[in-house]
């Protein structure tokens, strides 16, 4: 691993890109922690077995969001190319959308879904199967203090959420390392923050977190933060490990195509959390730059 200081760039760089609050959530400029990032990015790298768990679902429309899986697929792809096993973990609603983003990228690990009504035994066997040295929450819901999985809007959407929140604590107790990313307050692992973010959130007492992970990372758009790792390890590696903007709008195109909605607007669109493609695709080009510019 090429021996970076933690005062030092590129990674802040990295950082201010994807806290970039461009659709005005409010928290991932007051409450991401850059320290949370580059230690969790550190550990990241030496993992061996990466179990990520995303998708976010939109009940009205019975689908998966757009945001998670496209971040999900991007960090796995760079994890795989340097040489890690990685299991996704989801649910009927995001399982399609999954499975077609990994056609494009050529991703080898696998997607497993859970049932909505996924109890403990089922998950402690997916720990025990699979050995993760790491796991990691990209856009996935997270209950609140009432036990509950709330949207954004505070709407009540336990009945569409395969109950994974409990895998946080079984992470912890099995001395596994957890890692997180979300952009509301109301995403797994968010609790680390909780009482300091529930002011900035709607209804922030209500829909926040209340799951802990070891190192989170709170980004304008969760893709975004999963970008800002794969844009991490590529400089750690000394490998370009982010796909370009040919291929970004690719996979919007095929996640929209497989029924992906946009979480904010709840329509098929080439948009995610209300932000337009050419927003999402200059945070990518941003990324790139710094990538390219630290490679030897």
């Amino acid at each position: 691993m090429r021996a970076l200081s933690l005062k030092g760039e590129p990674f802040r760089e990295i950082e201010e890109i994807f806290t970039a609050d461009e659709g005005k959530r409010g928290i991932s400029k007051r409450l991401n922690s850059y320290e949370d990032y580059y230690k969790g990015l550190l550990s990241l790298y030496q993992g061996k077995r990466i179990l990520i768990l995303t998708g976010f679902t939109v009940p009205k429309c019975q689908a998966g969001e757009s945001d998670g899986p496209l971040g999900t697929i991007a960090l796995a792809k760079a994890l795989e190319d340097l040489g890690k096993e990685v299991l996704i973990v989801t649910d009927q609603y995001s399982k399609k959308i999954l499975e077609g983003l990994k056609k494009i990228k050529e991703t080898s690990g696998s997607i497993y879904s859970v049932p909505i009504n996924v109890d403990k035994t089922e998950l402690q066997e997916i720990l025990d199967r699979f050995k993760p040295t790491h796991m990691i929450a990209i856009e996935r819901p997270g209950k609140g203090m009432n036990g509950k999985y709330h949207s954004m809007r505070g709407e009540d959407i336990t009945a569409y959420v395969g109950d994974l929140d409990p895998l946080m604590e079984m992470a912890k107790e099995q001395k596994i390392t957890t890692l997180a990313i979300g952009d509301g307050g109301n995403e797994m692992g968010m609790g680390k923050v909780r009482d300091a973010g529930i002011s900035y959130v709607d209804q922030g007492e209500k829909i926040f977190a209340t799951s802990s992970a070891d190192y989170l990372i709170i980004a304008g758009v969760s893709n975004w933060g999963a970008y800002g790792l794969v844009a991490g390890l590529s400089i750690l590696s000394d490998m370009d490990l982010l796909q370009g903007e040919k291929e970004e709008v690719r996979l919007l195109k095929t996640l929209t195509e497989l029924g992906g909605v946009d979480g904010c607007s709840k329509v098929r669109a080439m948009t995610v959390d209300g932000l337009s493609l050419g927003t999402n695709l200059n945070l990518l080009l941003g990324l790139k730059m710094i990538i390219q510019k630290n490679l030897s």
